[in-house]
């Protein structure tokens, strides 16, 4: 029997030793009929005269911008929890490859034993004491490639984790550089109104001293009076948008709502130069998301490979010493060396290990779905930005030839008005309240513009969210090194 056991087991070796382990194979990700180009690129290149850029945000709001991008970076309760979550996906990495060395343990008893028999009216009472000290090890020899698949396995997730971060903190960008906007066009409306409603004041004094000289009717001065009510309606909400902002950016920087402090500013700045937008297959590698779509679809790949191995032989060696002795100072004073080899091969599990591989393989069949998705979402969302500014470019360009139009209908509504010319009040009042309701337009559709570069910038990736650590955003000149080292 031992000659037949040795025999088999140098079979086993040396056909372990003739075969490869199980890996997956190479594969290609780039989706089937990912376009060669983007819709508009052509008219889109016409413009695109800046250079690209990670750091979108310095070319919107340099400094004050910036300071709110980093502390929402190292702040944000979302960014908080993906590095947690990365930990976590660290640490299950690190029990997966925990197979691939042996393991070592100490093991120590003591027994203390005391006996009572009775025999022919004599008691008798026996004492003994026993003293273990040794240790154990143990390897599973990878023969199938089984144990390094499960750490590939377990790596790969790891680094999807980390692209689920970035892809987070690209996010929390979004929204941060969304809601400042918002709030420097809320701030600018508020200050045109405030104009407006100096205007409006000062056409109602011309009313009432025209009314006392009987020049103007008392309806011409109560129809003002409503003008300037509508107007100084519109700063309530104005004022409570504004409140509402600033907490929602206290939040997005993890701050309670009221503590943010000042955040300057009450003007939009001017849209800048259109980044290029590249081509689409360029979004493999600059956008988070994508990249880990695709490394979960990779460690798929690496569990159907693990559990392929897994209905194959596995051969484990092991080994144990220990020193015994009746007494603690006599335990060095014997010892024994045990080593063993353990073969289990599966014969029956009721098909357990083959739908492990069917399910690891249905897995790996709805990552793929959800990468192409992935892919085909980012395409979207470019094609997406780069049709809306140019319809909002139309539409400011169509609202500032109106605005001029309406500006220079009041002007002459102005002039009838103040030579006296019948229906003259009633025709500036409707005049004014056109160019006013325009002019709110404008700074609401020009903010449109430009939280839709910022959602351009943010589908178009970038690496810098590469130099993302848990203290916040590195330099631009560490991003390299960051991503390296994480």
């Amino acid at each position: 029997m031992k000659v037949l056991a040795s025999f088999i087991l140098g079979v086993l070796l040396a056909a372990a030793a003739g075969c490869a382990p199980f890996a997956p194979g190479p594969r290609d990700l780039a989706p089937q009929g990912l376009p060669l180009g983007y819709s508009l690129y052509e008219d889109w290149a016409v413009n695109a005269s800046a250079p690209a850029t990670d750091r979108w945000w310095a070319q919107l709001g340099g400094g004050e911008l910036d300071a709110l991008m980093r502390r929402a970076l190292s702040g944000d309760f979302s960014v908080r929890q993906a590095w947690a979550q990365l930990k976590q996906a660290r640490a299950v990495a690190r029990q997966a490859g925990a197979g691939l060395t042996p393991s070592l343990s100490a093991t120590g008893s003591a027994a203390h034993t005391r006996a009572w028999s009775q025999a022919k009216g004599e008691e008798t009472f026996t004492l003994s004491e026993d003293f273990d000290l040794g240790l154990s090890a143990s390897y599973e020899l990878d023969l199938w490639g089984r144990v390094r698949a499960q750490a590939q396995a377990g790596g790969l997730d790891a680094a999807a984790s980390r692209q689920d971060l970035e892809a987070a903190a690209a996010s929390v960008a979004e929204s941060v550089a969304a809601a400042w906007i918002d709030l420097l066009s809320t701030r600018e409306q508020m200050r045109l109104v405030r104009s407006q409603i100096r205007t409006t004041q000062d056409v109602l004094r011309t009313q009432v001293l025209l009314f006392a000289a009987s020049g103007a009717t008392a309806l011409s001065v109560l129809e003002q009076r409503e003008s300037l009510a509508a107007v100084q309606a519109k700063l309530p909400g104005l004022a409570t948008q504004e409140r509402t902002l600033l907490n929602q950016l206290a939040v997005l920087t993890g701050q309670a709502p009221g503590t943010l402090g000042e955040v300057p500013g009450d003007t939009l700045p001017e849209l800048p130069a259109a980044p290029p937008a590249g081509l689409p297959a360029d979004l493999l590698a600059k956008r988070p998301d994508v990249r880990g779509a695709g490394l979960s679809l990779r460690a798929a790949d690496w569990e159907i490979a693990a559990a392929r191995a897994d209905r194959l032989p596995a051969l484990t060696l092991s080994g144990s010493g220990a020193y015994s002795g009746a007494r603690l100072e006599d335990v060095f004073d014997a010892w024994v060396l045990k080593l063993a080899s353990s073969l289990a091969l599966p014969l029956l599990d009721g098909g357990q290990r083959a739908a492990e591989v069917d399910r690891v393989r249905a897995v790996a069949e709805e990552r793929l779905a959800a990468y192409e998705q992935t892919v085909f979402t980012a395409v979207r969302e470019v094609e997406d930005a780069l049709a809306t500014e140019k319809g909002q470019r139309d539409l400011l360009a169509a609202l500032a030839v109106q605005l001029a139009a309406a500006r220079s209908a009041e002007a002459e509504a102005r002039r009838r008005y103040l030579g006296g010319a019948d229906e003259s009040v009633l025709s500036y009042l409707q005049a004014r309240s056109t160019v006013q309701g325009l002019e709110l337009t404008l700074i609401q559709e020009k903010a449109g513009l430009l939280k839709n570069r910022v959602a351009l910038y943010v589908a178009l990736g970038g690496d810098w969210t590469g130099a993302l650590t848990p203290e916040g955003l590195a330099d631009p000149d560490s991003t390299s090194s960051q991503r390296n080292a994480s």
